[in-house]
């Protein structure tokens, strides 16, 4: 064999060499390719399902907040309606026809805490009609809608029948029941 044709052969065989690395360079960088496209179509898909739970969680949020918001001006238009059928209630109160009568009864259901020594305050436009009633237990005036206020002899128990406390107190009971009448709840 001459030199030339050895020289040709390890050329050949180098050629060949070449082309398998070159063949197996190419397949190792399709092969690095596919992954990283795979990796990135994977991070792409979570971070899309993640902006998708992130969208869904603020909206979500964004409806309780609203709905709260509407609640809180719902239960505030109630209460104003409350407030104001307690007032009318209570100015009402203050200008009965029957006061006279009503002022009778109290001071004669409850005798036995003024005529035992103790003192009846009523208010102002009232005092002429109660004082004709208990006389010298008669101990002033209070600022009230109606009604009268009776205490002990010794001062140590009052008995409030003011108009204003009644209604306060039959409100408390009952408030709950009127808004449930007026307002009723979907649940």
């Amino acid at each position: 064999m001459s030199l030339e044709s050895v020289v040709q052969v390890i050329l050949d065989r180098g050629a060949a060499e070449a082309s398998q690395i070159l063949d197996a360079a190419r397949a190792e960088r399709e092969r690095m390719l596919a992954e990283v496209l795979a990796d990135a179509a994977k991070a792409l898909a979570e971070t899309e399902a993640s902006a998708r739970a992130e969208a869904e969680r603020k909206r979500v949020q964004s409806l309780a907040r609203a709905e709260l918001e509407s609640r809180k001006l719902v239960l505030a238009a109630q209460k104003e309606s409350l407030d104001e059928v307690y007032a009318g209630a209570l100015a009402h109160l203050g200008e009965l026809p029957d006061n006279t009568e009503l002022l009778r009864r109290l001071l004669e259901a409850n005798q036995e805490e003024w005529r035992s020594g103790g003192k009846v305050y009523s208010n102002p436009r009232d005092e002429p009609v109660v004082r004709k009633i208990v006389g010298s237990t008669f101990a002033g005036t209070i600022e009230c809608v109606g009604g009268v206020v009776i205490e002990s002899g010794d001062g140590t128990r009052r008995v409030d029948l003011r108009y204003d406390s009644i209604l306060r107190d039959v409100w408390d009971d009952a408030v709950k029941e009127v808004a449930q009448t007026l307002w009723p709840s979907k649940a």
